[in-house]
Order: structure tokens, then sequence, then C-alpha cells
């Protein structure tokens, strides 16, 4: 009866290990198959992660080129008011070879105009730039109209060439560029929309262009005059200063070192060639004429000698600008291969990825399946802190051998385990930036004290930095930290070995004073904050920081429970705020 008894219960035991096996089975059946479906899921968002990354550099690149277009035509638009002006002087008859060059200008600007006219409404750029269409027509019916005033007077006798004809077709010309500024707007929001990155490279651009637009309105304002011989009216005057001045005020920002992000150190001698022939040599030559101009029209110079050494002093303005773009297009046409390659290695690996899964599937009943029924059965054993027989040799030398290493040793590493959770139960209680307890330890000891009823002289001090967001704002964060870590630290030196001090938050510290009165907790205060404000804070570069810090002291014995405690110190530190901060309140 035992016997047959004992053999029933085999059975039994063994009937339930084919069933656990086959449940077991099917669960690791399901198991691959969400791998798969997952694997699948995260291959699809890497893809499309890498996909959407190459679209957003292609469209990056083609927008800033279209941009570029924009740029180079308005600096085209502004070239062609050199001749211009040149072929309205009074030296100048019908026939000069100022005339030639003028056609010259005209041709380049009209086909870059007709290239961004093109690329308003074509297909290469992320959505159709069909706004644009508007601005350029308004920009081509103000050159024709321009371009015809000035040829009007350029067949006029040179006697009868009349000072405010010559500066109304000036300012004809000044209109064009005006009519061209929408179109700096809208691909600077594009631009911005597109990449928010990129809103600062389209800024410092149209500053760029803004530059040379300004340096070359900053002699046509003068030109009317020049070109009839008459002297510098008062409108001449005051425009050409406030384009000095705008002048100057670009460059404060634009020719500042590292103000254009991604020049090479090469274009460092372009912001010198500026500084030199630009606003020295350039500015002198509008100087001169001034200066005659003020007082009568016998000029040193013709209009068209004015045009020819003024507009060289230009050029390096326009090689600062063509070399920032350059450099710009160049580092995206980089971030759109690197894209592409990133998308390509993607795709390849997931494909190579979905081989290797199919391989290991016919593999794992044979080489995971028994080893992993022998593995659960030996943890839940040390799960419940059951002895097990010794596993090493029984997976292999591949990874369920190590699997097995790994379970042997485990019993020696829950030893190990526990000292490591001590460990990390210290840095949970501990500030991390000053080295304090953090304000979780504090709350720790103050239940603690609740509980066992002690101490009921103790006193709490809440101090809080004062102003500290108007460093953080002015400094910066790195700074606010350093003043965090400098006032920790003065702390330290300002209490006793028996006082508990601890971040209470942000810029807020606690002292908790042990067996100490009022007096004594506030007097503790006070000698914090003179510490404190008695010695600046100096950082590495030189920079001093004066500190202070408000103070609200409460005691344990008129303010029952850590809780109260807490609500009457916070209580004195907001009259102490209110009350000029700096200073003591308790």
């Amino acid at each position: 009866m035992t016997k047959h008894t004992h053999n029933e219960r085999q059975g039994s035991e063994s009937g339930r290990d084919i069933r656990s096996a086959k449940m077991l089975r099917r669960k690791l059946q399901w198991l691959v198959a969400i791998v798969v479906a997952c694997t699948g899921v995260l291959a699809t968002e890497i893809i499309a992660a890498s996909y959407t990354d190459f679209v957003i550099a292609r469209r990056n690149l083609t927008e800033v080129i279209a941009f570029c277009r924009v740029l180079n035509t308005a600096t085209y638009l502004s070239a062609e008011r050199g001749p211009s002006n040149g072929v309205m002087g009074i030296g100048v008859a019908p026939g000069s070879p100022v005339q030639g060059r003028l056609a010259e200008f005209r041709a380049r600007s009209d086909a870059a105009l007709a290239e961004i006219v093109a690329g308003a409404t074509d297909g290469s750029r992320s959505e159709p730039a069909a706004a644009l269409s508007p601005i350029l027509a308004e920009v081509q019916r103000r050159l024709q109209s321009a371009r015809a005033e000035i040829d009007r007077i350029a067949a006029m006798p040179p006697e009868q060439r009349d000072l405010k004809e010559i500066q109304r077709a000036i300012e004809g010309m000044f209109a064009v560029i005006d009519a061209m500024r929408p179109a700096f707007d809208w691909n600077i929001q594009r631009l911005t929309n597109t990449d928010p990155d990129l809103a600062g490279i389209a800024i410092a651009a149209h500053m760029l262009a803004n530059l040379r637009e300004d340096g070359g309105r900053l002699a046509s304002q003068l030109m009317a005059p020049v070109a009839v011989g008459r002297p510098l009216q008062a409108k001449n005057i005051a425009d050409s200063e406030r384009t000095r001045g705008r002048l100057q005020e670009i460059w404060s920002v634009v020719g500042k070192p590292g103000a254009l992000p991604g020049l090479k150190p090469k274009n460092i001698a372009d912001i010198a060639a500026i500084e030199h022939q630009f606003f020295g040599e350039g500015f002198a030559i509008v100087d001169s004429v001034v200066s005659v101009g003020r007082h009568t029209g016998h000029y040193p110079m013709t209009a068209e000698q004015f045009t020819d050494r003024y507009v060289p002093k230009m050029k390096p303005l326009e090689i600062l600008r063509r070399d920032f773009m350059d450099v710009t297009v160049e580092r995206l046409a980089s971030s759109k291969t690197q894209a592409s390659v990133k998308l390509a290695i993607a795709t390849t690996a997931t494909f190579a990825l979905f081989i290797v899964l199919l391989i290991l599937m016919r593999r794992a009943r044979s080489m995971v399946f028994e080893p992993l029924l022998l593995a659960r059965h030996s943890i839940i054993e040390l799960a419940n802190d059951r002895p097990i027989a010794r596993l090493s040799g029984k997976g292999g030398e591949g990874e369920m051998g190590r699997l097995f290493d790994a379970i042997d040793v485990l019993r020696q590493r829950l030893d190990e385990r526990t000292l490591l959770m001590q460990h990390l139960e210290r840095q949970a209680e501990t500030d991390e930036l000053t080295g304090l307890l953090n304000r979780r330890a504090l709350e720790l000891i103050g239940g603690a004290e609740d509980a066992a009823g002690s101490d009921k002289n103790a006193c709490l001090i809440l101090m809080d930095i004062d102003h500290f967001k108007q460093i953080n704002d002015t400094h910066g964060h790195l700074v606010g930290d350093i003043v965090l870590k400098e006032t920790a630290r003065i702390l330290r030196y300002s209490v006793r070995s028996s006082d508990l001090v601890a971040r209470f938050g942000g810029e807020e510290f606690a002292v908790i004073t042990p067996g100490d009165d009022l007096e004594a907790a506030r007097a503790l205060a006070e000698r914090i904050r003179s510490n404190l404000a008695r010695a600046p804070i100096t950082f590495a570069d030189g920079r001093e920081l004066n500190v202070t810090a408000s103070f609200g002291v409460a005691g344990a014995n008129a303010n029952p429970g850590w809780k109260g405690l807490i609500e009457s110190a916070d209580t004195e530190l907001y009259r102490a705020k209110s009350a000029g901060r700096n200073r003591v309140c308790g």
C-alpha cells in the first residue's frame, strides 16, 4: 500500500512536470513571438527615426540654399546701384564704359531674381513657397520703374540732369531692396519653423546682408549732390549719419569673436579686412565727400570715381557673408550625408536582426528549453532560501553554463547586495550637490524624534539664501551651484558637531540644534548669518559675489511635533524676508 501510494505520488509529480513543461514551452513560444513583434516595432521606430532625421537634414539644406539665393539676389540688386549712380553723373555721357558695366550688373540681377521666382513654386522645397510670388512681383515692378527713371536721366544731356530727379532715382533703387525685406522675413520664419536651431544662423546671415546693403546706401545717400556738383543737403547728411550708426550697431553684434557660428579660422582675416578696408578706408572716403559737400559742390571726385573708389571697400562684407553661408551649407550637407548613412545602416541592421532571430528560434528548443526549466526551479528554491545542488557544468560551456555558474554564486551575492542596499540608503539621505543631509533624512529624524518624544529643547533654524533666483538668472546655474556649495561649507564651519545640517530644498537649509534653548539657537543663526555676509564668495575667474541669507528660528518646547516646529520656523523665516532679508527672526 505504501509502495503503491509512493508510485502514485511520483506519477502525479511527473504529470505535473510534463504539464509544467508543456505550459512553459507554450509560454516560451509566446515569448519568442512577442520578442519578434517587439523587435519589429523597435526596428520600425529606429528606421522611422533615421528616416525622419534624413528628411529633416535634407529639408534644412534645401531651405538654407533657397535663403542663400534670396540673399545673393539682394546683394546683386544692391550692387547694381553703383553703376546706376555712375551713369547719372555730370561727367558721364551716353556711350560711357560705365553703361556697359551697368548692363552687366543688370543681367546678373535679372538672372538671380528669375531663379528665386522660378524656385518659389517648384517641388524642391518642403512645401510650396507661393507666398513669395507677390513679394517678388512687387520687387520686379519697382526694379523696372527705378531702371526706367535711371535710363531716362542717363539719356539726358549732362547739363540738364536735375538733383531732385537723381535723388528720386536713387531712392527708387532703395525701394527695390525695401520690397525684398518681406522675402527675408518670410525665409527666416520658414527656417525657424523648419528647425529652431537654424534661427540664429538665419538672423546672422540677414544681419550680414543688411551690413552690405547699408554699406551701399551710405554712399548712395550722398551720390545725388556729387553727381550734379551741388552741396550736400541736410537730408543727405542726416540719412548718411543714420546709416553709419546702423552699420556700427550691426557690426558691434556680428563682428565679435564667436558671433558667427561655424566660421573657420581663416575667416578671421575677413573680419580684420572689414575693420580696415570698410570701416577704416571706406568711411574715410565718405568723410572726405561730406567734409567738402557741407560747404561747396566742388568735390574731389566725380560720381563715377566715388563709386569706383568706394565699392571695392565693401568687398570684404560680401566675402564674409558668402563664407558664412558656405560654411553653413557645407555643415548641413555633411549632416544630410550622415543621416543617409545612418538610415542605410539602420535598415541593413534591421534585416540582419530578423535573420538572426529566425535562426535563434530554430535552436531555442534544444539549447534553451530544458536548461531554463532547471534554472527556473533552482531560482525558485533560492528565492525560498532552500539549498540547491551544485549546477556548474550542467549548462555546458555556452551562455547557459554561465547562467548556472551565476546561480551558484547568487547566494554569495545576496550578502553583497545587502551591503550595497545599505550604502544606497545612505546615498538616498545625502544631498548630492552639497554633501549635507537632504530633506528626506531630516524628515526621518524629525519623525523619529516625534515617535520617541525626546529632546523637547531642540530648536530648528530654517535659512533661505536671499535673492537666489536673481543670482541664477544673472550669473547662471553653475554659479548658483557654487553659491550653494559655499553656503553649505560656511554652515558646516559655523555649527557644532552635535548640530544637524541639511539642505531643505532649493536654496533653503535647515539646522537642528539638540539641547539648545531659543536664545542659543538665535545666537547660532546670527553667527551663521554674519559668517556668510562677511566673506564674499570668490570664483575661479576672480569674480566675487556677496551673499546674504534670512533666518527663521523656532523651539520644540513651544511648538510640539515636527510639523509644528517646521511651520513655526517657516513663519519666522517669512517674517525675516518681509522685514528686509539678511536678518534672524524667531
